[in-house]
């Protein structure tokens, strides 16, 4: 049986730093993305104190309090271009 995901939307619950080089978002729905820090030159900078100091947004959009940037669940998934048409 296949679950049509089309009308779901995707929620951020938490990051997580633990793996060295890596990022980790916790979804919702239980759900795990992991990416390479090398993606967030930025992130990868940060001490990991300062890249504990969060928030997130709207549930997809996390901003860090020792950063100018601004990031959005589609940049971890590899869809950027998806959050300019919104």
């Amino acid at each position: 049986m296949t679950l049509a995901l089309k009308n779901s939307t995707i929620c951020i619950e938490k990051l997580n730093f633990d793996v060295a080089g890596k990022i980790s978002l916790k979804l919702e729905d239980g759900r795990v993305i992991i990416v390479p820090l090398k993606y967030f030159p930025e992130l990868k900078k940060m001490p990991v104190e300062k890249r504990k100091k969060y928030t997130i947004v709207d549930d997809r959009t996390i901003l860090f309090f020792h950063s100018n940037a601004i990031y959005h669940l589609e940049d971890f998934m590899g869809l950027e271009s998806k959050w300019r048409e919104r």
